[in-house]
This record gives C-alpha cells, sequence and structure tokens, in this order.
C-alpha cells in the first residue's frame, strides 16, 4: 500500500494587488507549497478587472497582500486578454 496523498485545500479571500505604487482589490485563491506558509512556494490565481491583470501580466512581479495582511511577491504568468483571471507564482 502507498502513502495516500491528501489534496491541500487551497487558500481563498480577498485582498489586494499592488502594482508601480497603487492597491486594487482582488479576490485570490492560493495553493501553497507546504499547505500552510509561503516558504516553500506556490501559485495560485486572482480575479479582479480586466485592465489591472493586463497591466499586472505585462509587469511581470507585483505585491499580493492577503485579507490577514500577509504581503507576497508574486509573478502572473498567465492571463487571458480581457478574461478577469489571472494566474501567478510566487516568487
Amino acid at each position: 500500500m502507498g502513502m495516500i496523498k491528501v489534496a491541500k485545500a487551497p487558500r481563498t479571500g480577498l485582498g489586494a494587488l499592488g502594482l508601480s505604487g497603487e492597491e486594487q482589490p482582488v479576490a485570490f485563491s492560493i495553493l501553497f507549497a507546504d499547505g500552510q506558509t509561503a516558504k516553500k512556494g506556490g501559485k495560485g490565481s486572482v480575479v479582479a478587472e480586466p485592465d489591472l491583470l493586463r497591466r499586472a501580466f505585462r509587469a511581470g512581479e507585483c505585491r499580493l497582500t492577503l485579507d490577514d495582511g500577509l504581503v507576497l511577491r508574486v509573478a502572473v504568468i498567465a492571463h487571458t486578454e480581457g478574461g478577469d483571471t489571472a494566474y501567478f507564482e510566487l516568487r
């Protein structure tokens, strides 16, 4: 019998995406690699205005502030033009 892998639940909530001096509200979903913290990295998605996500994608790296005040450095790696969801990796 092998080990049963338990799927880690993503952390979801409302936060803010910080980009070139401005903060905009976003909904986020993050899956931390270790299940709890950003120490080992992770990935996730944000839902926001398409224009904000387009700019975040172009900028490459931005800040994601979670609802508990934790600030993460994220790199937006995928965004569909005009879409309201972007995908990121923790830096």
